[in-house]
């Protein structure tokens, strides 16, 4: 295997490192007017390899250091950092981080990331374990931590099955069609675009990536990866101060899994509180999974559209609750609930656009003359979910 290409900081930065290694607080303010630095000791080597999935791909050129860089850039990006500028060296098998913004929130780097890595360590040792009990798909299935997300300034926080098995040569854990449909119903409840992944921090209960069909395949993993998926919710949700952030739990193993973990049973659009211990408590929603809608929709359009009304409804819920954790989660329900009741028209255009791929123009023609019909009362949602979701 090739040495990671080295990284040095230029000579300008060098004395301030220094004496943040030397410190151990690993935290520095910039000579620069304005722009604000933060140094964080990421590993050694080969443990890198295994918490980066590194290389994603087989035939990937980049480095190691590469990797780091581009998720921990892709972090900065996506918690809304300005001016960023991230550097990653080796110095003899041991890795650095760091982190430079206008924005002071960046500190927060030299502590969180490593931390999110130490968290993984335990993801590695459980897919280690799951291996060593002959439980391991060593052919669809990689090992894959929830890089590149908001880090430090997240709102709320996505509890999910699986990541797909494509967001890890793509590098970007974002860029699956759940995550992008999730997005619009965001923007839909007044989440400006940019603030979008903000709300995007995820962590599943599987973290591998594996094909869409893997489903119910990935169940014997669950208590493996127990102590991960705990610890690494409970960081993402955990403030300094106040309230916890919020929590939506999409799909039927999703909310299997809280009520295992946490004692919640939560059927779609129900509220309950997870207990974070010391004192910290999260609100939690449950949700459909962003994809079932397009299953759905073969029941036809009244299927399609009570599931929009969900899904918008929960989405209306994260974006509200995100910008205040103190707010009462039920009451925030309700009149999530009740605004989306009375905008039919424009849940009927959602679910033509979303559901049935009309455009826009198309989706609002259909809903004016006559194609807006009632959500269905005699559609059994919870046992499709079983059959299709599980």
């Amino acid at each position: 295997m090739k040495n990671p290409a080295r990284h040095r900081p230029s000579p300008s930065w060098l004395w301030l490192l220094l004496a943040a290694w030397l410190l151990g607080g690993c935290t520095t303010t910039a000579p620069t007017t304005g722009i604000y630095e933060a140094s964080a000791r990421l590993g050694n080597e080969q443990a890198l390899i295994q918490l980066y999935s590194w290389p994603n791909t087989p035939d990937s050129p980049q480095s190691l250091t590469d990797t780091i860089t581009h998720y921990t850039h892709q972090s900065g990006e996506r918690d809304g950092l300005p001016l960023l500028a991230v550097t990653v060296w080796n110095d003899l098998g041991n890795y650095t981080a760091t982190v430079r913004s206008s924005d002071w929130h960046v500190l927060d780097y030299s502590r969180r990331l490593p931390r999110f890595l130490a968290i993984g360590q335990l993801g590695v040792e459980a897919t280690a374990q799951l291996k060593t009990a002959g439980l391991w798909n060593e052919k669809e299935w990689r090992f894959f931590l929830p890089l590149g997300l908001a880090l430090a300034e997240q709102r709320s926080v996505q509890l999910l099955h699986f990541p797909p098995d494509y967001s890890l040569p793509d590098q970007d854990y974002l860029g699956s069609r759940t995550s992008q449909r999730w997005e619009t119903l965001l923007r839909e409840n007044g989440v400006p675009a940019e603030e979008a992944t903000l709300y995007e921090a995820i962590v599943d209960i599987a973290p591998i990536a594996a094909p869409a069909s893997a489903g119910s395949t990935l169940a014997a993993t669950y208590p493996y990866y127990a102590p991960y998926a705990r610890s690494m919710l409970e960081f993402l949700l955990k403030r300094d101060s106040g309230a916890a952030r919020p929590v939506v739990a999409y799909g039927y193993p999703v909310r299997q899994w809280v009520q295992t973990q946490y004692g919640v049973s939560l059927q779609v659009l129900d509220t309950g509180t997870l207990d974070l211990g010391g004192g910290s408590k999260a609100s939690v929603i449950g949700a459909n999974h962003p994809s079932f809608i397009w299953y759905v929709k073969d029941q036809g359009f009244a299927a399609a559209e009570q599931v929009m009304y969900q899904d918008l409804t929960a989405a209306c819920w994260q974006a509200a609750m995100g910008n205040n954790p103190d707010a009462d989660a039920d009451a925030t329900r309700q009149n999530c609930n009740d605004g989306w009741r009375a905008r039919p028209m424009d849940v009927c255009a959602l679910t033509w656009e979303q559901a049935f791929d009309k455009s826009e123009e198309e989706a609002r023609k259909l809903c004016q003359g006559g194609g807006n019909e009632p959500p269905g009362t005699n559609i059994d949602l919870k046992a499709l979910e079983l059959k299709v979701m599980h």
